[in-house]
């Protein structure tokens, strides 16, 4: 155990010195509104990769606000957890507007939501089915360019530090809306379970075939709903929605597990709203709801077996909340034993261990 966690006492969220993410900001700075807080602010998700509890932020931003599509890491396992840029952003002159990839092939700056997942089997952090950006700051694409849509997904190789071909992933071959809409990964297989807003359906993208397929027609409209897969029991926790909406469990498959929830806090889940995260806890054997809530970021404990909502017995101050909601930005850490998240660009990261 690194000594920087051991210090730090259950049910408290701390700081881990020197993690800004301010701290590996490129120069020069790619084009945008906001800049490289955009890769927080706008709407933007991360991953984890399990073997050596790296935190990573990779093409987030997006939209008019950042075009950098950097790939920046965090290895919290270690004695002293700093950033490091793994890939440095497309230079300027290489950006277009409105495509999935630049003009060096390398994938365009978007808003994450919970797209952001990591495939340890494959060592690739992806992203699913995101668009480009939205600036017409930007040159257009070219008459004929190949890379438009948002049906490919962005895959970084973690061995070469480099972003794989535009179509290493198979292409989504579903409809629908990809805006903040359902998306998580099983931890122990690495396959990803999908759904767009108002779309045709419930997909499974499969690691060991690259391959999507239909599962069931079940979608919603929208879904801005955080999710985590039990691999136990291979069901997942939906919670949260454009307005309020029930929180479920869903089987795999996509069906409804048929299981009700009860406890003190059971309204509050119910009531969840502006892109929360959800993370199952391995060592506890409980979902985590990490939401913004009264200008704070709170939490949810929900019992994995029996649905049972109360509210995480947090300890001290409560963060403040962070921009444009969660999305999948907390994420648990299974050697550590804890929850990270980057909640703000210029802010050290925190951790919560919930187990020693």
């Amino acid at each position: 155990m690194p000594t920087w966690l051991a210090s730090l006492p259950l049910w408290r969220w701390s700081a881990i010195p020197g993690t800004a993410l301010s701290s590996v900001d490129p120069t020069p700075r790619p084009g945008g509104i906001t800049g490289p807080r955009s890769k927080i602010d706008a709407w933007c998700g991360a991953g984890l990769k399990r073997s050596g509890s790296v935190y990573l932020i990779a093409a987030a931003g997006g939209h008019a606000d950042y075009a950098g599509n950097e790939v920046d890491a965090l290895a919290l396992n270690t004695e002293r957890p700093a950033w490091t840029q793994l890939r440095a952003p497309t230079a300027n002159e290489s950006i277009i507007d409105q495509a999935q990839f630049y003009l060096d092939k390398r994938p365009a700056a978007t808003h994450t939501y919970y797209a952001t997942q990591f495939i340890d089997a494959l060592d690739r952090l992806i992203v699913v089915g995101s668009s480009g950006l939205g600036d017409p700051s930007f040159p257009a694409p070219p008459p004929q360019f190949p890379y438009m849509g948002n049906a490919r997904s962005f895959s970084f190789d973690m061995r070469r530090n480099e972003w794989d071909d535009p179509d290493h992933i198979a292409h989504y071959p579903g409809r629908g809306d990809y805006i903040a809409c359902l998306c998580a990964r099983h931890p122990w297989s690495g396959d990803i379970y999908y759904s767009r807003n108002s779309s045709d359906g419930w997909y499974r993208w499969t690691r060991s075939a690259n391959r999507w397929d239909k599962l069931a027609g079940v979608t919603r409209s929208p879904w801005y709903a955080g999710t985590a897969v039990d691999p136990r029991r291979n069901r997942m926790l939906i919670a949260g929605g454009y307005s309020p909406a029930l929180a479920e469990m869903r089987l795999l498959s996509g069906a409804p597990a048929g299981i009700a929830f009860s406890g003190p806090a059971a309204g509050m889940l119910h009531a969840v709203v502006n892109y929360p995260g959800v993370v199952y806890d391995e060592a506890l054997d409980c979902y985590f709801v990490v939401h913004n809530s009264g200008g704070q970021i709170r939490m949810l404990r929900v019992n994995a077996e029996t649905a049972y909502v109360d509210e995480a017995p947090i300890e001290g101050s409560l963060p403040p909340s962070r921009a444009n909601g969660m999305h999948n930005a907390a994420q648990y850490v299974p050697e550590l034993r804890g929850i990270v998240l980057a909640y703000r660009h210029d802010a050290d990261v925190l951790f919560l261990r919930t187990s020693a």
